[in-house]
């Protein structure tokens, strides 16, 4: 009876100490199998993550580009054109991920960057003015169906201003000296541009010899550049400065000469 009792309980702590083992064995596996899953959830969604910060990129670029293109050929079919390529190639290079890029070109008047802004088919450009202008607007909509992801929108925009600050004609150096500032996106100042970014035309005269400077300003309070033409033997009426920059993107100003 004893040695039955005695062969009973180490039974029944075998059992017991079985189904503890059972029980971590099982809670390991659990714990691995979380991981795995959490590790693979994280690595797919950083793929998708990849995929819209990728699309977002080319999108930019592309509005970008687009922009140079018009602004250099004044085809008003540009935009679209590349929009619709532009589509159509992101679908084929991500196969299988159900992605589906729509987008919307701005139209009519916008108040933007302090200038008003009247686009035709996500395009505007106004020139020829002290203050000028060359901008693309497009926002687009993203559907990535194999996750779910749906309507997700972004705006892409080039924009580029150039303002001739003021234009003063020295009678005793004979030389003209003309103040711009030249900014992008976010009104942030462009101060990469040299002397081949600008082209100078000054009234009455076939061609000028110019040298171009850039600093920041504390009467403007502002990055600005200061572009001197020599010889200039009499004041002329007025002065066109043209812009071109690290994009391509050109913008055209016009200034009376004081």
């Amino acid at each position: 009876m004893i040695m039955g009792r005695l062969v009973k309980q180490k039974q029944g702590q075998f059992i017991v100490i079985a189904a503890l083992m059972i029980s971590i064995m099982i809670v390991s596996i659990g714990a691995i199998m979380y991981g795995a899953v959490t590790y693979f959830r994280y690595e797919r969604w950083e793929e998708y993550l990849a995929i819209i910060d990728n699309v977002k990129l080319g999108s930019h670029r592309l509005v970008e580009m687009s922009l140079a293109s018009h602004t250099l050929t004044l085809d008003n079919a540009t935009l679209k054109n590349n929009l619709d390529q532009w589509r159509s190639n992101i679908t084929k290079a991500y196969p299988g991920f159900g992605l589906n890029l729509a987008y919307s070109n701005a139209s009519g008047s916008q108040y933007v960057y302090d200038v008003n802004i009247n686009y035709s088919c996500g395009l505007a450009r106004y020139w020829y003015n002290e203050t000028s202008f060359s901008v693309a607007n497009v926002t687009f909509t993203l559907d990535i169906t194999s996750v779910g992801l749906s309507g997700y929108e972004f705006t892409a925009i080039a924009f580029l201003r150039m303002r001739i600050l003021d234009v003063a004609w020295s009678s005793s150096d004979k030389d003209l000296s003309i103040y711009l500032t030249v900014e992008r996106e976010g009104l942030t100042p462009v101060t990469n541009l040299k002397k081949s970014n600008f082209q100078v035309e000054v009234a009455g005269y076939d061609s000028v010899d110019f040298t171009v400077t850039q600093y920041y300003s504390g009467t403007y309070d502002s990055f600005i550049y200061e572009i001197r033409c020599d010889s200039i033997l009499a004041q002329p009426s007025s002065v066109e400065v043209t812009a071109v920059d690290a994009r391509n993107i050109k913008v055209i100003a016009n200034s009376t000469v004081t």
